[in-house]
């Protein structure tokens, strides 16, 4: 089974990946976010098109190398960054191919900002970064026609929403 959740950073998509990870036996993909913060590039608003395309080529390998998995990033990510962070248009075009055409998730939980954004000293802190970035998604997700769920309220709220979607 492959996972993916979905939405802007801090909202709860690692949280509730774990909660998924651990109720299905599913591998977590590595947070390649915080692995190329921790090499040392730069991320959030001022991402620049190198780091982008890493990460893209290294969502890509690992969504592409397991058979079963919950993503709390996905490949779609990296396209709607892309494009809210104004990138050059060749990258936002190669970032919408591959995220069109490289994902097979079986399921898309989408997460909307609900609550304040946590600093994990590694992602952005700015509500209005945050609002741009989901604003992008969602126009994402329904413009392309996309199935997803979008969940909401509390971790135990959104773990039920996700039993409740894979049992039916």
């Amino acid at each position: 089974m492959k996972i993916a959740i979905c939405g802007a950073h801090g909202v709860g998509k690692t949280t509730i990946s774990k909660k998924i990870s651990e109720k299905f036996d599913l591998e977590v993909l590595p947070d390649i976010v915080v692995d190329a913060y921790n090499m040392g590039l730069e991320i959030n608003e001022g991402t620049p098109i190198e780091t982008q395309t890493w990460l893209i080529g290294q969502q890509m390998a690992n969504e592409k190398t397991r058979s079963d998995f919950v993503a709390d990033k996905c490949i779609f990510d990296y396209y709607v960054y892309a494009k809210a962070l104004g990138m050059d248009d060749d990258v936002v075009s190669v970032a919408k191919k591959v995220a069109t055409k490289t994902h097979n998730y079986d399921y898309i939980f989408y997460i909307a900002p609900e609550f304040p954004i946590e600093d994990d000293g590694v992602r952005s802190t700015d509500p209005d970064f945050q609002a741009s970035i989901d604003k992008t998604y969602k126009k994402f997700l329904d413009d392309l026609g996309i199935n997803y769920t979008q969940l909401t309220g509390t971790v135990e709220d959104r773990m039920n929403q996700v039993l409740d979607t894979v049992s039916q």
